[in-house]
């Protein structure tokens, strides 16, 4: 029933128990959906999901091509944004662990990175660690 429902979500099918009957092999009455409650359950999701689909699809077209551009553009400003605030952060954090080393506390990062090993591994792949801790 799952699949037959999924079909009719892409193709933009009206979502009933009836419709669903006529495409399902073992289903052939409406009240097989609606009478039993975990089928009646799944098609209400799938109704709902598609009323939510449709509501876009119908935000997009009234708005019009030229507020959806823009609205792509705010966004992609805002990525470019966010990807700025990361760069300063990783430059930061490589500046403050610098700092640390040369003031002696390798020792103390290092059991630090050690410890956190799944961190060590995200801030290499980020670029934000020194290499002298990498391998910890």
């Amino acid at each position: 029933m799952t699949k037959v429902l999924e079909s009719m979500l892409e193709r933009d099918e009206e979502i009933t128990a009836r419709a669903v009957t006529r495409q399902h092999s073992s289903l052939k009455n409406a009240s097989d959906i609606t009478r039993h409650e975990g089928r009646r359950t799944i098609l209400n999701a799938f109704q709902s999901k598609q009323a939510e689909l449709r509501k876009f699809a119908g935000r997009v077209r009234n708005k019009g091509t030229t507020i959806v551009a823009k609205s792509l553009q705010a966004a992609d400003e805002r990525i470019q944004e966010l990807e700025t605030n990361e760069q300063a952060r990783i430059a930061s954090h490589l500046a403050m662990i610098t700092a640390v080393a040369e003031l002696g506390g390798t020792q103390k990062l290092q059991k630090f990175y050690k410890d956190y090993a799944h961190i060590r591994d995200q801030l290499v792949r980020q670029g934000a660690l020194p290499a002298q801790f990498s391998q910890s």
